[in-house]
């Protein structure tokens, strides 16, 4: 992983892969401003099979949290990884993931903002610019849920409401 880092041909997706993050991973991300994108539901898919082949005693989600609580202490910024690998776990069905990252260090706000700033600033570092405000000029993408998810992360995944480039694209709320 190493030898990717330094040919600045990874994202922090590999170390991903691998479920862990040990102090020279950190390191080289702190000094290449690399995000952490920890992708949850598949290892959540997996984890009854790893308890069960350990005797109880590990599992990839726990190693997952542990790297994820020392990429949080380091300062790492995580992205929303969608773990959308298989039909088991379709595209849409990852809001449970704010619940985890909350769980593991981050706060309510910081596990929601996963999924747009940091992850646009990955894909694109002029994109900041265009997103995460509601003002004139931005892409209005939007979506609403019944009530507050910073009180409760699981509202996540009752989605009521989505505005794409201005357009309302889905619209639940009773009038």
């Amino acid at each position: 992983m190493e030898n990717c880092y330094s040919q600045a041909v990874a994202r922090a997706a590999t170390a991903t892969a691998l479920d862990t993050l040990d102090a020279a991973d950190v390191k080289v991300m702190l000094e290449k401003k690399l995000p952490f994108v920890p992708t949850v539901d598949d290892l959540v898919a997996l984890e009854q099979a790893d308890l069960r082949e350990t005797g109880g005693r590990n599992s990839r989600l726990k190693l997952l949290e542990q790297a994820v609580r020392r990429a949080v202490a380091a300062g790492i910024p995580i992205v929303f990884g969608s773990g959308a690998t298989s039909v088991a776990i379709p595209h849409g069905k990852q809001a449970g993931q704010f619940n985890y990252y909350a769980k593991w260090g981050l706060s309510p706000a910081q596990s929601l903002q996963t999924a747009y700033l940091p992850a646009a600033h990955m894909l694109n570092y002029d994109w900041e610019k265009h997103i995460g405000t509601i003002e004139k000029g931005k892409f209005a993408d939007i979506i609403a849920v019944p009530g507050n998810p910073l009180a409760d992360l699981n509202l996540m995944s009752r989605v009521q409401f989505v505005m794409k480039g201005g357009m309302v694209m889905r619209n639940e709320i009773s009038h």
